[in-house]
């Protein structure tokens, strides 16, 4: 059993995360760096279908970067960012808890 970052999702959630890893993943593509990890995440996303996603710090963190980048695109593009802002605090304030490894 290890911790990780536990947060509550729903699709709105989980289709905000895809789409700005999906810009970090062309990002790390097109600079030549590994996109093993981004990718990973991005296909465990895809195929989630629980209430609560657990990520690990480093997981967590490249979301919350994910993020932040998307919301910087929509202000530089002059669009609201309030369903950005909330997905991007509910990551933030996720509390660790308790995981079991399958």
């Amino acid at each position: 059993m290890e911790k990780r970052r536990c947060v509550k999702t729903d699709e709105i959630t989980v289709n905000m995360l895809v789409h700005a890893l999906r810009d970090v993943f062309r990002e790390e593509k097109d600079a030549g760096a590994s996109t093993k990890e981004t990718g990973d995440l991005i296909l465990r996303l895809a195929g989630h279908k629980d209430k609560k996603l657990y990520l690990t710090d480093g997981e967590h963190k490249k979301a919350v970067q994910a993020l932040n980048g998307l919301r910087d695109t929509y202000i530089e593009n002059g669009r609201y960012t309030d369903g950005i802002d909330t997905v991007l605090m509910r990551i933030m304030n996720a509390r660790y808890r308790t995981y079991r490894t399958r």
